[in-house]
């Protein structure tokens, strides 16, 4: 009779691999990351500037227009500015305290065409400004009574803006305007409503 033989022993386990640390399996994404988020910052940045100072201008020298006088500027003819206080606000979203100026600007843009900005209202005592207020107040836009010049309108027409201003802002104003294609220059024209 044989005698059985014990088992032969079971080969120890391999050792666990040491698990790779997370730096290590995540280093592609985290070099894509430390590249991308500065480009992407700059990126942003730039362009936001870019937009905001005018394309690399910006108006610095204003072209004071005499009362109730045009100018000629970036091949267009502009003035003279016409307009006042409005008095029937039924229907509007205007605070209490507040009075709405519009102003209406004529532009002769030949058959060229001219870009500008909106119209900008300027305190002269106190160089305070207003943008126009036209969504802000309810007053749906018009392309019969554009707030800004484009390209594409050619010939005469009226830049039509109104402005919320406090009741205690009192005139004389300056209605401001930039032709993109002026460079740094803007005509400035005197307004009282």
């Amino acid at each position: 009779m044989t005698v059985p033989l014990p088992p032969a022993p079971l080969p120890a386990p391999p050792e666990p691999a040491k698990p790779t640390s997370w730096w290590r399996r995540n280093r592609l994404a985290l070099i894509a990351l430390a590249v991308l988020a500065p480009v992407t910052a700059v990126g942003i940045g730039w362009h936001e500037w870019h937009q905001y100072y005018g394309f690399d201008a910006r108006p610095v020298t204003p072209i004071v227009v005499p009362e109730d006088d045009s100018a000629e500027l970036a091949g267009a003819t502009w003035g003279p500015v016409r307009g006042g206080e409005i008095d029937d606000l039924s229907g509007f979203d205007v605070p209490d305290d507040a009075t709405v100026i519009a102003v209406g600007l004529p532009v002769s843009a030949g058959s060229e065409g001219v870009t500008c900005t909106t119209p900008v209202l300027v305190h002269q005592e106190t160089g305070r400004e207003w943008q126009t207020a036209r969504s802000e107040i309810g007053l749906l836009s018009d392309p019969d009574e554009p707030e800004t010049c484009l390209a594409s309108q050619k010939g005469d027409y009226e830049l039509i803006v109104p402005f919320v201003v406090p009741d205690d802002v009192k005139g004389p104003f300056w209605v401001d305007v930039w032709p993109q294609d002026a460079g740094r220059s803007f005509l400035r024209f005197p307004f009282e409503p």
